[in-house]
């Protein structure tokens, strides 16, 4: 079995913070835009927001392991892509491509779970690509 990295109470807590920040301006572009979405999207953003604030609570109560190789370099990944993640979900206007930019805060949740350097920087890096223009 492969060697696992456990990271720090404080770097587990960031990572969990910060999606919890995610998460909140899911909630945010949800109650803003009430009016003006249709009811799937409106389904699919509560959903991303439950699964962001799910992810947290594991991420605080167990905190984070990866697997040895490629861990610290994941570790700078997951921080740099919530951020940019975050950085989308404020200034984003089109609502679809908000909705993307919260699955992709999931998938990265999801990634970190699997503890796969590997599956979390495919993850950062679709996190830090440019948005695609919805049309």
């Amino acid at each position: 079995m492969a060697q696992l990295t456990e990271l720090t109470k404080e770097q587990a807590y960031a990572i969990a913070d910060s999606l919890a920040q995610a998460s909140s301006l899911v909630l945010e572009l949800r109650i803003r835009e009430r009016t003006s979405l249709a009811p799937p999207d409106q389904d699919l953003l509560e959903q991303y927001e439950n699964h962001l604030d799910q992810m947290v609570a594991l991420f605080r109560a167990y905190g984070i392991s990866l697997i040895a190789e490629g861990a610290e370099q994941a570790r700078s990944d997951i921080e740099g892509a919530i951020a940019k993640g975050k950085a989308q979900l404020k200034r984003i206007a089109d609502v679809k491509a908000a909705i993307s930019a919260a699955a992709k805060l999931v998938d990265l949740g999801a990634a970190i779970l699997s503890r796969d350097p590997f599956a979390i920087g495919e993850a950062a890096a679709s996190l830090r690509a440019k948005p695609e223009k919805q049309g």
